[in-house]
């Protein structure tokens, strides 16, 4: 079988496995109509948003009010008074990151509740997100010349493993496999998800952003993210930098992942196209550590998830867990009460898909 009849077969596993997915009893929460106003917000240059229309959206929604209020009189932000008006907290906290935060809780709100699952934690799944989706932003400031949107890429870092949260819903007792075995045998999850499941989180992933008009090029970083190298045109720098968000998010020691192992900075795609003056070692090394120390500074105010410690090789000791009891209200994502691990809620649909292309 030639790679691009694989990829062929790959691409039809990750449809029928999103299909039988969108066929199950977990039906793929709708996106609200303000989705794709604060979409289309992120994605703009910030002097070209009207702020007055922002405050309307949040101003709509209760919910996302009170957290850009907690938001503004965290310990990162917190001045001498306490902030109590939508307006003062976007001026304490800054348009961008407002608009960016916002997006945080908006998609953070739109699951059900998760099943208890040994070595997976919502609330430090979304801190990951959350400090994935800042990388991604400044690797795509356009003083990195990359040709890509930096909005967008913050998205594609934000919602890059919603796949994970849907296998994690739908197939709880396979997920789970996947995450112990990565974490034993310290491989990939995406490498496991493949062996278990005929696709990727990642790739399922790509697919329900499609179904929610995200752009495409969002959906295409998102489904390319692990392999840059098989994507195409500015498509793979989408992906690339995608990549190497995700690897510094790794080594930031803010939330978890699920993955058994992350590859290196060095070992990305993006790291090794020399030819780009941005990866030279010593600029590279300069906006990887200004990255990491912005994200260890706002971390616990914006995910209520401080850094870990880092172990010997410099990524989180996967022992400790996120401080669950300083969490701001509302911010951590509850979870269901611990429930026994069930059998497959359909065994033999990846069988039987599988067998397709075998």
């Amino acid at each position: 079988m030639t790679t691009q009849e694989q990829n062929r077969g790959e691409e039809t596993i990750a449809n029928a496995v999103a299909l039988d997915i969108l066929n199950s009893k977990f039906k793929i929460p709708p996106m609200p109509a303000n989705g794709p106003k604060l979409i289309s917000l992120v994605r703009k240059p910030i002097d070209a948003i009207d702020v007055d229309d922002f405050v309307k959206i949040i101003d709509s929604d209760p919910g996302l009010l009170s957290l850009i209020l907690e938001l503004a009189n965290s310990a990162y932000f917190k001045g001498v008074d306490e902030v109590s008006s939508l307006r003062a907290a976007i001026v304490r906290v800054g348009l961008q990151e407002t608009i960016n935060s916002v997006n945080l809780y908006f998609f953070q709100g739109l699951f059900p509740k998760i099943p208890k699952i040994d070595g997976f934690n919502v609330q430090a799944y979304w801190a990951f997100s959350w400090a994935c989706a800042n990388a991604a932003r400044r690797l795509g400031h356009p003083n990195m010349n990359m040709d890509v949107n930096p909005g967008e890429l913050y998205i594609a870092g934000l919602l890059h493993g919603i796949g994970k949260l849907i296998l994690a819903i739908q197939y709880p007792f396979e997920f789970g496999k996947c995450l112990q075995t990565a974490a034993r045998l310290k491989l990939p999850l995406h490498t496991v998800e493949l062996d278990e499941f005929g696709a990727t989180d990642a790739h399922i992933a790509s697919k329900l952003l499609d179904i929610w008009h995200i752009p495409s090029r969002v959906c295409s970083g998102v489904r390319f993210y692990q392999n840059p190298g098989q994507a195409s045109g500015k498509e793979k720098n989408m992906a690339a930098l995608l990549q190497f968000a995700y690897a510094v998010a790794a080594t930031s020691g803010i939330g978890k992942n699920g993955d058994g192992r992350v590859s290196a900075l060095e070992s990305t795609w993006l790291a090794g196209q020399t030819e780009m003056p941005f990866f030279k070692k010593k600029s590279q090394d300069a906006v990887v550590k200004e990255i990491l120390n912005s994200l260890k500074e706002k971390a616990e105010s914006f995910t209520g998830v401080p850094p870990k410690t880092q172990g010997a090789a410099g990524y989180p000791d996967p022992e400790m867990e996120p401080h669950q009891n300083r969490a701001p209200k509302g911010r951590s994502i509850p979870v269901s009460p611990k429930s026994q691990k069930t059998s497959p809620s359909n065994p033999g649909v990846f069988t039987w898909i599988r067998s397709l292309f075998h």
